[in-house]
């Protein structure tokens, strides 16, 4: 090896180690860019065919993971983790803790999703996310998972460690991050109120208020936060008494819901606050028209868990007023719909835990195969440093050899690189080569059978003999085309392997063997001679090769990978 090829080779190889760290600003830019423009789908698949575009001319990783994570986006908007979560995992396969954005952003997604459903599974992604955000320059999403973080302590009821979170969160958000800001003064009045200490959870939602409120043009988003944090207030003023302000602030919330006609959940509790204070103060006529309310609305509900809890409060409402007519009709709708909502959780959970044990069991061969990876480096590593090191004394002594001895060397070199490689396969091959000399043997001599009864001159078989006879000819054509396939250079093949692997990292052992069956245009029939498996998989395996690459359908695979 010459020294400028061993020099390059190196440099290569320590650039292309750091290249994930600079490459994880380009997914923090496009993700601004699609959150800029995630209410207008179209924008959005605009930048996504940029993104495939630029994955189909280069075969570079990181467009295709920017090709998923902007599917990631687009899905969140159907609010259907079970369309999301496939995505995720697909992210954390392709990504294989490459870009560490990649990872932070996927475990990150991950923990929200399992704060509830396996809040001990969600916190094992949510503190891989804040590690390796830790280790970066720019720190990724390091006070949302501080939020995130207090967010959980908060349901485990360690509200004094909760605080502490916050407050780490807190002080990382920016000054412009106005939403955030306000919303810890909100987390803080809900540890606070847990703690029983209701009159500084007060003044900490007023503060989170007056955050927010101050801000001019507020989001859709903002906006919504800040109606919450106002029923939040409504509720201390409850705790400690102050109804008529409690009473002021929930209409006014009820009347907001109610116009906007978004928000079913938010009304509906609402709603049912609203009913607790007429019941406390006394006003029946004003509980009778929030009865009616609840009648009117459930109806048009959608959601099952929206329905349960109209259904719970007119069951309280029916039984504290003797109604057993209506208690028996209200009761009996409340079951079913708790048995509809058990059926639906299970059915999900179902689900979901197929997705997991899947991602598991890939997750599992992947990091056995990055461990791999890296002790292939270092070793390569090693073997660089030692050439390097030696590389001054081999050049002083090569000038002194002579012309024709350094071609003997490079012809020595060669054939000891063939030996080395045909002994790698030669079981292999002679196996093969066996197997395909006796079914040849087989064939021919059932052709001559065919021959002798041919002269029988039989006229009911002639049609039959003349079909079998062109089966054989198929056959006998196929098994020479194998036994070429064997005697060509499987150093050519390596060397071919070698080209593809490099340009189609994520290809699998498997799949670039395939490979090169699919260059020498090798019908399916042929491989699965070859591989011992079924004709239609590898078909299959064509077809997801291609996807895999960015071929589509028409594009001839065969001219291609020859073009390699």
């Amino acid at each position: 090896m010459k020294p400028s090829i061993c020099i390059l080779f190196f440099v290569l190889f320590m650039v292309t180690s750091c290249n994930s760290a600079k490459d994880n600003d380009y997914f923090y830019n496009l993700d601004k860019r699609i959150r800029l423009d995630l209410e207008n789908q179209s924008k959005v698949n605009i930048i996504k065919n940029k993104e495939l575009e630029k994955y189909n001319q280069t075969h570079a990783k990181k467009y295709l993971l920017g090709v998923k994570y902007i599917d990631l986006s687009l899905s969140r908007a159907k609010n259907d983790p079970l369309l999301q979560i496939p995505l995720v995992y697909e992210l954390l396969s392709i990504n294989k803790e490459e870009y560490d954005y990649i990872t932070i952003i996927c475990n990150f997604h991950l923990a929200l999703y399992f704060e509830k459903n396996s809040p001990k599974l969600g916190l094992r992604y949510l503190d891989k996310a804040i590690l390796v955000s830790q280790k970066t320059e720019k720190k990724y999403y390091l006070p949302h998972l501080y939020h995130a973080k207090g967010r959980w302590l908060y349901n485990e009821k360690k509200y004094p460690k909760a605080m502490f979170y916050f407050n780490k969160a807190l002080q990382n958000y920016k000054k412009e991050d106005t939403l955030y800001i306000a919303s810890m003064h909100n987390n803080f009045a809900l540890c606070n109120d847990k703690l029983n200490n209701i009159k500084l959870a007060a003044e900490e939602i007023n503060t989170g208020i007056t955050i927010l409120g101050n801000k001019k043009n507020l989001t859709s988003e903002e906006l919504l936060f800040f109606h919450y944090m106002k029923s939040n207030q409504g509720e201390y003023y409850f705790k400690l008494k102050d109804y008529k302000a409690s009473e002021n602030i929930f209409k006014q919330e009820f009347d907001f819901y109610l116009n906007s006609g978004k928000y079913p959940t938010e009304l509906i509790s609402t709603a049912k606050i609203l009913l607790n204070i007429y019941e406390v103060t006394n006003q029946s006529a004003e509980k009778k028209n929030m009865i009616a309310f609840f009648l009117k609305t459930e109806k048009n509900l959608k959601i099952i868990s929206d329905k349960i809890l109209v259904h719970k409060v007119l069951q309280k409402y029916y039984l504290k007023n003797d109604d057993l007519k209506n208690l028996k009709v209200v009761s009996k709708e409340l079951t079913k719909l708790n048995n509809d909502y058990s059926e639906q959780s299970s059915k999900k959970l179902a689900t979901l835990s197929d997705l997991l044990n899947n991602y598991r069991i890939k997750n599992t061969n992947q990091k056995n195969e990055y461990k791999a990876n890296i002790e292939k480096k270092k070793n390569l590593i090693i073997i660089i440093s030692i050439v390097l090191g030696s590389i001054v004394p081999l050049i002083a002594v090569s000038l002194k050899v002579k012309k024709k001895k350094k071609e003997k060397e490079i012809l020595e070199y060669h054939k000891q690189k063939l030996e080395s490689d045909i002994k790698l396969q030669k079981n292999k091959i002679e196996n093969l080569q066996l197997n395909l000399n006796l079914k040849m043997e087989t064939e021919k001599a059932f052709l001559e059978n065919l021959k002798k009864i041919k002269k029988l001159k039989n006229i009911d078989i002639e049609q039959t003999l003349r079909d079998l006879f062109f089966k054989i000819n198929n056959l006998i054509e196929i098994d020479k085309k194998n036994n070429e396939l064997i005697s060509e250079s499987s150093l050519e093949n390596k060397v071919f392997i070698e080209k593809v692997s490099k340009k189609f990292p994520f290809l699998t052992n498997k799949e670039l063997k395939l490979c090169v069956y699919f260059k020498l245009n090798l019908s399916a029939r042929e491989i699965s001679l070859l591989e011992n498996i079924a004709e239609v998989t590898a078909t299959v395996y064509k077809a997801k090769i291609k996807a895999k690459i960015g071929l589509t359908k028409e594009m001839n695979f065969t001219d291609f990978l020859n073009n390699i």
